[in-house]
């Protein structure tokens, strides 16, 4: 393949996926927090659990599961929802839920058919 065609191929694929390109950046900066992924992947594994069960997962505080909660919630990843006393937090975002499988993060029995 002549040099002139690889570099037609490479700027088509840019091209290609202009559009989804900053928000696939802005998962990854997301998901790169050693803390964050910690939380995705509890939450991947049981969906709807509480601050407290996630940072029992996570070993980590639950101020600081908040607050990480609150930037993924922000950046549209998680959702949340009230449960009596309780908040039920649940990942939302179809991209980082494939690329969770990609890092073959587990199911649980919690965890929704799809």
């Amino acid at each position: 393949m002549p040099e002139s065609e690889r570099g037609q191929v490479a700027a088509s694929a840019l091209e290609e996926v202009q559009e989804s390109l900053q928000e696939w950046i802005d998962v990854f900066a997301l998901c790169a927090d050693a803390t964050r992924i910690k939380i995705l992947i509890a939450m991947h594994a049981a969906p709807q659990s509480s601050v407290t069960q996630l940072a029992a997962a996570a070993q980590l505080s639950p101020n600081t599961v908040t607050q990480s909660l609150a930037t993924l919630h922000k950046a549209g990843m998680v959702q949340v929802q009230r449960d009596g006393k309780y908040r039920r937090w649940e990942l939302v975002h179809p991209g980082v839920h494939q690329l969770l499988h990609q890092i073959k993060a587990p199911h649980s029995h919690l965890h929704p058919e799809h």
